[in-house]
């Protein structure tokens, strides 16, 4: 991808998401819309940057460091001790898949 809105390299998105779905989410897998406005990734992308952008950018930098993309039922977290069952496209950590 050539024309990224993303401040931050990739690597850094990486680890920051690896920290939050180890330390905060609780799940074995995140959902890019989980990250796409979160307040803990709010320094990632510029206010008028669009969900479906964000959810782009932030899965490029999740394939490119490995992470496996699968479509499922789970649960997605909304927030602190907040979650609801829905589908969606989950992204697990290359020493998660299964």
């Amino acid at each position: 991808m050539n024309d990224t809105y993303c401040k931050k390299p990739g690597e850094e998105v990486v680890g920051r998401i690896a920290a939050f779905l180890a330390n905060t989410s609780k799940l074995p897998s995140v959902s890019v819309s989980e990250i796409a406005f979160h307040e803990d990734f709010s320094d990632l992308f510029e206010d008028f940057v669009g969900e479906r952008r964000r959810w782009l950018e932030l899965g490029s930098c999740l394939e490119q460091a490995g992470w496996t993309r699968k479509r499922q039922r789970s649960l997605f977290y909304q927030g602190p001790n907040d979650y609801i069952n829905k589908v969606t496209a989950r992204w697990y950590p290359p020493s998660k898949e299964g």
